[in-house]
């Protein structure tokens, strides 16, 4: 994709469709308006899911850093136990502060977004496993199943 963005993460550059009409069809033909606006629909949903691939990503490097933190915190919770009531005099432990801020943040960002797609789908009675998709004719591709 070429540019990065902040903290690395490669941007989705946003492409741009030229649309060829035959001569005999005008831009007021229902069919040749039905096309575009259908191609139109599988741009959008492409580049939905090209931005949901970026996320997984960033949710698989998240997850990592989550983890290397949480297993710190742990290791200083247990430097910090084994100091006893002597841990004034442990001069390298810092209160979580702003991290703890930014953590807490990034947590409710992710709650709210999942529950928000759960509520869509309830609203919607849509509960559709992996195995209907494969029997509606997904095909698996490169990154995951993509319907046409």
């Amino acid at each position: 994709m070429g540019s990065q963005g902040s903290g690395g993460v490669p941007l989705v550059q946003a492409p741009y469709t030229v649309l060829l009409l035959p001569l005999g069809t005008s831009r007021q033909d229902p069919g040749a308006q039905s096309f575009f606006l259908w191609l139109r629909r599988m741009q959008a949903l492409e580049r939905e899911q090209d931005a949901l691939w970026q996320g997984l990503e960033l949710l698989q490097h998240g997850q990592a850093w989550f983890e290397d933190h949480l297993r710190e915190a742990q290791r200083k919770q247990l430097h910090l136990g084994a100091l006893g009531e002597n841990f004034l005099t442990d001069l390298h432990s810092e209160p979580g502060g702003p991290r703890l801020a930014q953590i807490q943040k990034v947590n409710i960002c992710l709650q709210n977004l999942i529950h928000e797609k759960e509520l869509s789908r309830q609203q919607k009675g849509v509960t559709q496993p992996k195995e209907e998709m494969a029997q509606q004719g997904c095909t698996k591709g490169p990154r995951g199943p993509t319907c046409v």
